[in-house]
Parts: structure tokens; C-alpha cells; sequence
């Protein structure tokens, strides 16, 4: 990269076209990217409604003088059964508790089961986000107990087998579906987290022989400058004081990366591929393949271009090779910017486009272990997300000059 102005700006396409969706995320994305506060406030309201408008039913169509002598004191019951399912996935047995306590309540005061619903929707709850020693120990006795009391005490003439049956109905299958879920996702967090280590190791290992790559180049060209220094030695000095000093910076920025090489198993070196590594001089050919991918790319350049050592160059075109080609899986027909910025001592390198985006979870791709990874190696960091409107982004930011760990 050769240095430029103080600002310098390179822009392969007009911002307008990257400013443009050509195939939005679809209705299904946008409902994921929602925050789940928002879906369980939603509900909460939804079955607050419906236990409102099916007590003033019951209560109007009863012929006991004290049911529709009551008053408020039903509803009253039914906001306190309802709002803690706001918080439910947070604090799931203390909603199971206060969601119990306030149907037990509803059904002694009226011999109704307005909560009913709530009920089934916290012993759902309490079943799929607590663990296996607190679910059998606090909230299956607690759901359980609630259901049979409510069941009595909205009836006390029922029998066994119809309190059985409704115990079965509003607890005993919500927690069963409750409990394959739970196991579902820790079985889905346990294969992530397997494939995860895996992926570290295998990037830990190709980035060993990389840098094994760029050292050793480095010692060449310090034996070949060695070599002619001591040639002209006696005969042209001021030659010889120039290749020293060459000698001199290329054993500094080797002694750089064999300090980041410390602590990285690495693969044998006899079985690894060599081929020449690339580095940002090299952008120009991967954003054509990208566009003859599909995908409209520009590069935006800022600051100052500065000299890289061989390892950050290398990874900042890997940051930059990676982000594109999650951008050509998983947007689809879309416009992807590069952004370089030149700060003082990092290098922030942003990659955004207005596509699809992933369709899994946020964070979980292998590629993007590996490149945080990569980038650690430098004391830098990487974080990437959903844009606002659509679209995904990924921002890196890179240490130069010395200033990642060492």
C-alpha cells in the first residue's frame, strides 16, 4: 500500500449504489434480528387480554351472587399473573413462583383458571431454561403443585382423574416440550463449542505456517544482504553500512512475529503448503472475483497508508478475504463496501453490505473464529453483527507499528 494524502478516498463504485438493497431481508430475518423482550412483552399482554375477556364472560353468565359480586379483584390477579412473563426467560422460576401463587389465587377466590395459559407458559419456561438439578428439585414440584390446586379449588368436586388429566395438560406436557428444548440447545451449544476449539486449532496452525513463511523469508534476505555487506566491506563501506542497516530492520520485524509465534502449535512444516502470501497490495484482484461473483464491492480508503509488517499485512487481507466471502454465501445479490481506515497506530478495517445476511447465529461461523484468531495474535480485536435496516457488518481493528501484544 503506498502512502497517500492525509485523506485519501477510492471509491471503485458510487456510494449510492451500495446505499441501494437489491434483496432486502425477508420477514422471517427481520422477526429473528427483534429483541425477545419484545415478543414475551407481546405475549404477556396477548394472554392478559384473552384471561380479562374470559372472566367477564364467566363472571356475566354465573348465577353466584359472589362471583359477580368481586370486583376488580380478578383482574388485579391477572396483571400480576401476566406481567412477570415479561422477564420470563431472565428469571424463570421466580415467574413460575409469582405466575403459581397468582393462579392458585384467582381459582380460591372465583373457582376460575383464568391463568390457565400463563401457567402452561411458565412451566414451559422454568422446564427449558433451568438446569436439570434446579428443575427437579424447585420447578417441576412447584408447576405441579399449582396445577393441582388450582384444578381443585376451581372445582372442589373434581375427581382424581380429571385433576390428573388437567395437571397433565397445563404442566406435564409444557415441561416435557420445555425439557427437549433445553437438551436440544445444549446439545446444538456443545457441538458449537467442539467445532469452535477445532477451528482455533486448525487457524492457530495455518497462521504458524504463514508467519513460518514470512520469518524465513526474512532470514533470506538477511543471509543475502549479510553475504554482500561482507563482500564490500573493505571497498565501499558506506554499501556496506546500508546493507547492515537492511540487515538490522529485517531482523527486527522477524524477531516480531517470532514473538507472536510463541505459545501456537503449528502443523509440520515439511507437510504444509508454501505459496506466496498475500497482503493489501493484493485487494484489487480478490474484489474483481468478488464481482464476478455477483456482488457489487467498492473500496473506500482513509488516512494515511502506512508500511506494514509481512504477518499484518497478511492478516489484514485475511480479515478483508474473509468478510467478502461471508458476503458472497450468505447476502445473496447485494453491495458490499471495504472501508480502510488509517489511524495513528491500527488499522480499522469495516466490511458492510445490505443483503440477506447469515441465517445463523451471529458470531458462529468457523471463518470468523479463525479471524478473530488471527487478529488476537496482534492485541487487536473483531466484532461483526446485523446491520440497522439490513444487511450485515464486520469491523477489525489492527494494531501497526508495534502496538499489538508482543
Amino acid at each position: 500500500m503506498v502512502p497517500g494524502s492525509s485523506r485519501r478516498m477510492t471509491l471503485v463504485r458510487p456510494p449510492e449504489s451500495y446505499r441501494r438493497g437489491v434483496d432486502g431481508p425477508t420477514l422471517g430475518d427481520r422477526a429473528r434480528r427483534i429483541d425477545p423482550l419484545v415478543w414475551d412483552t407481546l405475549l404477556a399482554v396477548v394472554l392478559a387480554a384473552f384471561s380479562v375477556i374470559g372472566g367477564i364472560i364467566a363472571a356475566n353468565g354465573s348465577s353466584d351472587p359472589a362471583r359477580q359480586g368481586l370486583g376488580t379483584a380478578p383482574f388485579v390477579l391477572v396483571a400480576l399473573g401476566c406481567a412477570p412473563l415479561v422477564v420470563r426467560r431472565r428469571w424463570p422460576i421466580g415467574v413460575l413462583i409469582a405466575v403459581s401463587l397468582a393462579s392458585v389465587a384467582s381459582a380460591s377466590i372465583d373457582h376460575s383458571q383464568d391463568l390457565a395459559f400463563a401457567l402452561v407458559v411458565a412451566s414451559y419456561t422454568a422446564a427449558a431454561y433451568v438446569d436439570r438439578k434446579r428443575f427437579v428439585r424447585i420447578s417441576a414440584p412447584i408447576a405441579i403443585a399449582a396445577a393441582v390446586a388450582g384444578t381443585v379449588l376451581a372445582d372442589p368436586h373434581t375427581n382424581w382423574v380429571e385433576v390428573l388429566v388437567a395437571a397433565t395438560f397445563s404442566t406435564g406436557l409444557p415441561m416435557l416440550f420445555g425439557r427437549i428444548g433445553y437438551n436440544r440447545r445444549r446439545r446444538i451449544a456443545a457441538e458449537q463449542e467442539r467445532a469452535a476449539r477445532d477451528a482455533v486449532a486448525q487457524e492457530r496452525a495455518r497462521i504458524a505456517r504463514e508467519l513460518h513463511d514470512v520469518v524465513a523469508h526474512a532470514m533470506s534476505v538477511m543471509v543475502v544482504q549479510a553475504g554482500a555487506a561482507r563482500r564490500v566491506l573493505d571497498d565501499d563501506p558506506e554499501a556496506a553500512k546500508t546493507a547492515i542497516a537492511r540487515i538490522e530492520a529485517t531482523g527486527r520485524d522477524g524477531m516480531a512475529e517470532m514473538r507472536r509465534l510463541i505459545g501456537i502449535l503449528k502443523e509440520d512444516a515439511a507437510e504444509a503448503e508454501r505459496t506466496p502470501q498475500p497482503g493489501l497490495a493484493d485487494l484489487d484482484g480478490l474484489l474483481e472475483t468478488v464481482r464476478a461473483s455477483g456482488v457489487a464491492v467498492e473500496l473506500v480508503t482513509e488516512g494515511e497508508a502506512r508500511a506494514l509488517s509481512s504477518g499484518e499485512d497478511l492478516t489484514a487481507f485475511r480479515v478483508v478475504q474473509e468478510a467478502l466471502t461471508n458476503v458472497m454465501k450468505h447476502a445473496g445479490k447485494a453491495n458490499a463496501r471495504v472501508l480502510l481506515r488509517w489511524l495513528a497506530d491500527a488499522l480499522e478495517i469495516e466490511v458492510a453490505d445490505d443483503g440477506r445476511g447469515p441465517t445463523t447465529a451471529v458470531g458462529g461461523g468457523l471463518g470468523l473464529i479463525g479471524m478473530r484468531e488471527r487478529v488476537a495474535l496482534f492485541g487487536g480485536t473483531v466484532r461483526s453483527g446485523p446491520r440497522p435496516g439490513g444487511g450485515f457488518e464486520l469491523c477489525a481493528r489492527l494494531p501497526i507499528g508495534g502496538g499489538g501484544a508482543q
